[in-house]
């Protein structure tokens, strides 16, 4: 197998995660418009830049014999820590600011009250402060006459 072969097949996983990177941020610029957090924008970014580094990084390390003649093993580890480190540091601080959105959209930020707009027909109204809600689907309760009270007879005065 040639090293570009390979390299290309060790790339698969980190082209999906670009995919991945790529979805999240178009959804999350969308969600903007609903109050989705711009955390969740900075992490895809964040993902995206690191992936397309460390798929660059993957086809660099590819060639390393013809870079790497001069250097010894120790040098040539030094190298791949320097640029792993702030690789996996990237990623981390990406899905980190992702969990970080996620906790935070959880959260409600409208206050309670009535809907904004109309509840369709069918549906009742949202309650407004101060009164009860109304019960969602109230069952028609059959209406029964009322017998009178009974009183009792009056005397008539002599006449």
């Amino acid at each position: 197998m040639t090293p570009l072969t390979s390299t290309v097949i060790e790339t698969i996983p980190r082209v999906l995660l670009l995919v991945v990177g790529i979805l999240g941020m178009v959804f999350s610029i969308k969600g903007r418009s609903r109050g989705v957090s711009g955390l969740m924008v900075a992490a895809f970014v964040i993902m995206i830049v690191t992936t397309v580094v460390s798929i660059a990084w993957q086809f660099v390390v590819m060639n390393l014999s013809s870079w790497a003649d001069d250097l010894s093993a120790s040098e040539i580890r030094l190298i791949f820590m320097g640029v792993g480190i702030p690789l996996d540091a990237g990623t981390v601080l990406s899905w980190l600011l992702v969990a970080v959105g996620v906790v935070k959209s959880g959260r409600s930020l409208r206050q309670p009250g009535p809907a904004p707009y109309p509840a369709p027909a069918g549906y009742p109204m949202a309650a407004q402060p101060g009164f009860p809600a109304q019960p969602v689907n109230p069952q028609p309760t059959p209406q029964q006459p009322i017998p009178p009270t009974q009183q009792p007879p009056t005397q008539q005065p002599p006449s």
